[in-house]
């Protein structure tokens, strides 16, 4: 067993021992305190501690000391392995393997060079610069189109889920992850204040009314730029302005709801709530019924909610917005705050809202024209 006077981790929690497994490992990483998956948000806290698992039960007796590349092949041929016969699942693979290195990391500035996490954070810098996981990278490639959110929409409508029509339209348009549209649901005991709770859950994150001026120009904190010890400040983080009106998607559901005025709308309150229990979704209600929806709307199973995102990336690709320009909109910057920035940021997103509008019209023309030169073929 690797015990040591010297170790930090003795000194500072009696209750954890590293006896030189994987496993230890994973569970000195989960409980110190001085290390980085403390300052994790909660939900990747949870995604993190589930991969986790999965590590313990798989090589968590084996020891990190007696680590060589070999076995790193091999774990990630193993992660990547597909269920029933299908694709590799090489995304999987590139994270686990990411995530021993950062227990690594942390084993070889909190433990004895005896631990071994020092040479197997080494192995992996090599494997990194010989790029042989790269192939795992960006290997999604699906993305929503503006024809499928529409149906999506209006089939969203027919089943009574107007919420996430709404929700969707956000998504697209304006280029947003889910979660800063729909919250996230976390334990009271997370940081954070919010005068929305159930039980003992708090929402955080998401839209609100009260982010929406009278022009209905939103202005929204973005959840990725702001650090779980960063959530009870709020100067922390990237903070943009979306001018609603502007896309026309947006307009539209907003005006299913009430007459464009913003006096006819909610003063406050989460933008997104559930018609099933008055409280804005989580995240796995909210996806279930996504996909039940997007199934009915012919969207297939390898597009995900998510992919709202790419696919206004990509339209705007399409319609001639330089890369540049499309990097911006998608919050792709240095982080800054000032009045003057968030102004500029917001005029960018509505000349790319317009571009994607007139792409849209150029297409439909394009086909209305075309069907009108087959329909004269066929009379004539």
């Amino acid at each position: 067993m690797l015990r040591s006077t010297r170790s930090p981790i003795e000194r500072t929690d009696p209750k954890c021992v590293f006896d030189g497994t994987w496993k230890s490992l994973s569970q000195l990483y989960q409980t110190h305190d001085k290390s980085k998956f403390k300052k994790l948000r909660y939900q990747v806290q949870v995604d993190y501690a589930r991969r986790l698992r999965v590590i313990e039960e798989t090589i968590g007796e084996l020891l990190v000391s007696r680590t060589t590349w070999l076995d790193l092949m091999r774990w990630h041929e193993e992660f990547a392995a597909p269920h029933d016969g299908g694709r590799p699942k090489k995304a999987t693979a590139r994270l686990m393997l990411k995530i021993l290195k950062q227990i690594a990391l942390f084993g070889k500035l909190a433990l004895p060079e005896t631990s071994g996490c020092g040479k197997v954070v080494e192995i992996m810098r090599d494997l990194a610069e010989q790029r042989t996981f790269a192939s795992g990278r960006r290997e999604r490639k699906e993305y929503l189109t503006y024809p499928q959110v529409v149906i999506y929409c209006e089939e969203a409508h027919g089943e009574g889920f107007h919420s996430i029509a709404l929700a969707q339209a956000i998504m697209f348009e304006c280029g947003m992850r889910p979660k800063d549209v729909i919250g996230e649901w976390v334990p009271t005991s997370e940081p954070g204040v919010t005068d929305v709770c159930s039980g003992g859950s708090k929402w955080l994150m998401g839209a609100r009314w009260k982010e929406v001026d009278e022009n209905f120009i939103w202005k929204h904190r973005l959840s990725k730029s702001v650090p779980r010890e960063g959530i009870m400040d709020s100067e922390t983080g990237k903070t943009e302005l979306y001018d609603l009106l502007e896309f026309p998607l947006v307009r539209s559901e907003l005006e299913r709801i009430a007459p464009l005025h913003r006096s006819n709308f909610p003063a406050s309150g989460p933008i997104i709530i559930s018609e099933s229990t008055g409280l804005p979704w989580s995240a796995s209600r909210f996806r279930d019924r996504w996909r039940e929806i997007a199934r009915k709307a012919g969207i297939p199973d390898n597009v995900q909610n998510r992919d709202g995102r790419a696919g206004a990336a990509t339209e705007a690709d399409l319609a001639g917005v330089p890369r540049e320009k499309v990097r911006r909109f998608h919050g792709h910057s240095k982080e800054d705050t000032t009045a003057i920035y968030q102004r500029e940021s917001m005029e960018l997103r509505s000349e790319i809202a317009r571009a994607r509008k007139a792409y849209r019209e150029r297409v439909a023309n394009g086909i209305a024209n075309d069907r009108e030169r087959r329909s004269k073929k066929s009379t004539g």
